[in-house]
Parts: structure tokens; sequence; C-alpha cells
């Protein structure tokens, strides 16, 4: 075990850890001189983004502009058509005007690799604790263990940022069941390698989202004599809401707008807006998923078959299958389908409280729902005798709205406002940034 000390700590290096540290880095550059000590744990072995569900022919649902760093900084070394100049894509990118998923992971991948000499990698945070000194809070202790080594370690510092994602939604009716045949999208590529195809299995993809048609296409062309179920409690598979001013719900001056509503009123604001990227697909993979059904129809053999406005009663194991009991919502009409696989669709949730900040939960502040109280630049609102600071560079939909999800949208501007934050805060403590 070692102990070590840092001005700044960051719980995760994925896109919002790597977003923070490029705005610290430009800062620097413009400062000409180190400003904080840090350090970003990261439980993973690099920071590959989305690696389950990079599938051929997938691509983003945000504009490339809203990178690390073009939405605070256009003239960072950071930013995506820097990539696409420093690998000589440029003119040929102009050509299609929209990164692939494989693309867009390779862009994460090149950023993180010029700027991880910051992170520990294999490094799982497992609690944060507060350092007590005349019962003041004048510091945290963030205990990791490394994933390789098993060796536990120790850091400590009086900034936390919690760059967190979001974690897979499993429903209740499969907590018990998820196996490498029960399994979320989030796991699926390295899930579905070991898949015998001359098997001929029968798959059901449960969900109705963006990656749930990807994942039927993609079984389709690599399972040709599967059976393919698709299971969603809608009439079909909704196209995106991409309306010019409907998407404006996007913008940084939305973020505000959003954050200055009571909580009831975001919570009605959310469900207004919220197929902007819930629960929809793009036409793209509408059109193509659609075409396929039409041209089996000719064929005759119908590969896939999409149950509509169903929900699932139960699963059961069979002895060589799992079997799933199914009710129209309308008609309450009841089937069953046997399968060989099930993959949830079934998206994301936000802790309600971040499980690693459980030894800190009676020195946080908190809202009439017993949810955590966080300032409009992601501070958590804490007892006056706390000294530290932690932000939530994540985990802060509900508060600050659909743009501060899993989207890409926020990233770069969200960083700016923690880390001008942490410089204010640093200000008026010291006189300097030091």
């Amino acid at each position: 075990m070692y102990r070590k000390f840092y001005d700044v700590v960051g719980v995760g290096f994925g896109p919002a850890g790597i977003a923070l540290e490029t705005a610290i880095r430009d800062m620097e550059d413009i400062n000409n001189k180190s400003v904080y000590k840090r350090v970003f744990l990261e439980k993973n072995n690099d920071s590959a983004w989305m690696p389950e569900m990079l599938l051929p022919g997938t691509d983003i649902q945000h504009h490339f502009l809203r990178d690390f760093a073009t939405p605070r900084n256009p003239r960072s070394q950071y930013t995506f058509s820097n990539y696409l100049y420093e690998k000589g894509r440029l003119f040929s990118f102009g050509l299609l005007g929209r990164p692939s998923r494989t693309e867009w992971s390779d862009y994460v991948q090149w950023v993180s690799k010029q700027i991880d000499d910051k992170a520990h990698y294999n490094e799982e945070v497992k609690s944060v604790k507060p350092i007590v000194v005349n019962d003041d809070i004048e510091g945290l202790e963030v205990h990791t263990v490394n994933n390789v080594s098993k060796e536990h370690n120790v850091f400590h510092t009086t900034n936390l940022i919690l760059n967190s994602g979001r974690k897979p939604y499993i429903p209740s009716q499969f907590k018990d069941k998820v196996s490498d045949k029960v399994f979320h999208a989030s796991k699926f590529r390295s899930s579905v390698q070991s898949i015998n195809k001359d098997d001929n299995p029968t798959f059901t993809v449960i969900g109705s989202g963006q990656n749930s048609v990807e994942i039927i296409l993609y079984l389709a062309n690599k399972f040709p004599k599967s059976k393919i179920n698709s299971i969603v409690r809608h009439t079909g598979f909704r196209l995106y809401e991409l309306g010019h001013f409907t998407n404006e719900v996007f913008f940084p001056e939305f973020t505000n707008y959003f954050y200055s509503l009571n909580q009831n009123e975001r919570d009605k604001l959310f469900e207004q807006i919220k197929h902007t990227n819930y629960s929809a697909v793009d036409d793209d993979v509408s059109e193509a998923l659609y075409w396929k059904m039409y041209e089996d129809k000719i064929r005759g053999t119908e590969q896939i078959e999409l149950h509509r406005c169903k929900e699932i009663v139960d699963v059961a194991n069979t002895q060589k299958d799992y079997l799933l009991n199914i009710k129209d919502i309308y008609n309450k009409q009841e089937d069953s389908i046997n399968t060989d696989y099930i993959i949830l669709c079934t998206g994301f949730f936000e802790e309600e409280f971040p499980e690693v900040l459980q030894p800190m939960k009676k020195y946080f502040n908190y809202n009439k729902n017993n949810s955590l109280k966080v300032s409009e630049n992601y501070k958590v609102d804490t007892k006056s005798n706390v000294k530290a600071n932690i932000y939530l560079n994540g985990l802060t939909e509900k508060t600050h709205g659909i743009g501060d999800a899993a989207s890409f949208t926020m990233m770069a501007t969200k960083a700016q406002r923690i880390l001008d934050s942490m410089n204010n805060i640093t200000s008026m403590k010291d006189g300097v940034l030091s």
C-alpha cells in the first residue's frame, strides 16, 4: 500500500475524465506553467470508448464538433478536427461528414494516449473517506484496489472529480439470469464472439433504442440461418426527434435553463425531450431493418419477428433454452417465445447516490426528495465543515438535463465549468493558483 497527495483526483478516465484533463492542459499551455498535481484512477486497462458496440456501419449520434475541446477552445490540439488533420483524413472525411463509431473510438484513444501519463489504469476506486481534523473535513482519502496486483492504495486530495458513467439497466426479471447467454448490450461484442453460427441459435433482442436495431442487423448478417425475435413495448421503432429547434435542448444555454427549474418542472420537461436521445433510432437503421424484413417476406424466409406492444411477464430456464412469457400491453393476449440467447438493450441508469461516496453521506446537503444538492457548476453541496470539494462530472442528467447524459454534447463545456470552479476556489483560498 502507498499513500500519495494530489491536488485533484479524478475517478475514471473515460470521456468525461479525458475532457477534464484536456481542459487542464489547455489552461497550462496558456499560462505556461503546471497548475494542479493530479491523477485519474481508471478501473479498466485503457480508455476505450464503447468497445462492445463498435459494430460495422454504425455511427455516432452527436455532431463531431461536440468533441473533447471544440466547444470551449476550437484552437486546442485535442479537437476532432486536429485529429483528422494529424491522421491525414481531413479531406476524405469532408466527403462523408459524419464519423463512424469506429473512427470516434479511435479519436478517443488518440487523445487519451497523449495525456494518459496522468492516468493509473486498473486502479478501481472502492470508497472515498473523510480526513477529519478537529471536526472539520480537511481532505479526502480515495481508497483503491489495483485489479492486476491486488494491491490496496490510498490517494489523498482536496478536490475529487467523479467522472462516472451510467450503469447498465437490467430489468428485474433478468437479474438472476445474467450469464453468457443472457447479457446486456454493453457486453455484446465479447459475448457474441464465442457463439457458433453453425448451431443456428435463436436470439431475442429486448428494447427499442438505437443499439437494439444495430444488434438485430448485425445478428441477421452474422447468423443468417438464425431466428431473431425483437420485443418492444411500442408499436415499432420510433425515430429520434431531430428537429432543429427541438435539438437545441443539447445547447449549453438550455442546460442553464433546465438547471434553473425546480425538480418537478425538470422531470416534466425531461419527459417532453427524452426522445431526442432515448428509446428511438436513426432513420438509416430504421430503413435498413425495414428493407431487410420486407425482402425476407418476398423470399418467404422471415428471419426477424417483431413482437410489438409487448411486455415480458417472466422468463424461465428450460433444459435447452429460455422460455419468455410475454403479454400484449393493450389486449392482454399472452404468448411465449423459446430462445437460446437474450440480449438486453434496456439502456442505462444513473446512480441515485454514487456508491463510492457512501462514507461521506452524512456530510452532504440534500433536496426535499433526498437527492444530492448539486450546484450549476457540478459541485456537490456539502456541510459547512467540509473543506474539500467534490464534483460530479456525470450523473447530473436529472439536475442539468439531457445534454449532460451519455452524450458528448456537454463534455467539453462541463469540464471547463468544473475547472473554472476549482480555479475560483483555489484563488480565493490561496490568492494565486499554485
